[in-house]
């Protein structure tokens, strides 16, 4: 059994991934993960838990991530769409978890689409 003081800070350590998650506000990165039983299939939990981990990890602040449905190129799964604020959204797929810190490095936050994963 674990004391209360180790449960705390895993309850600490955890609040900064659930943050990030979910209810995008005004003026944020919003990263949509394809979820649908395609891309669950394909690897979109690994995904969605990469931008997690990614995210988290370099204390990007205005960043949120949240699951969607089936972003409609199964064959192309796992995908996600990053949306920067004034930017038109770009939709990723084939990724992977290396995939994905290049993207948070190059899109997110440098502001330049990594045109090699861009779905066609």
């Amino acid at each position: 059994m674990k004391s209360i003081a180790d449960i705390n800070a895993i309850r600490e350590q955890m609040r900064s991934k659930v943050l990030i998650r979910d209810n995008a506000k005004e003026g944020e990165t919003h990263v949509f993960v394809g979820m649908g039983t395609c891309g669950i299939q394909a690897g979109a939990v690994e995904v969605f838990n990469a931008f997690v981990d990614e995210i988290s990890s370099r204390v990007i602040k205005n960043v949120r991530i949240s699951r969607s449905g089936c972003l409609g190129d199964c064959d192309k799964e796992p995908m996600a769409e990053v949306v920067l604020p004034g930017a038109a959204p770009v939709v990723y797929a084939g990724l992977t978890k290396e995939k994905v810190k290049e993207i948070v490095e190059k899109h997110i936050l440098g502001g330049n689409v990594v045109t090699a994963y861009v779905t066609k």
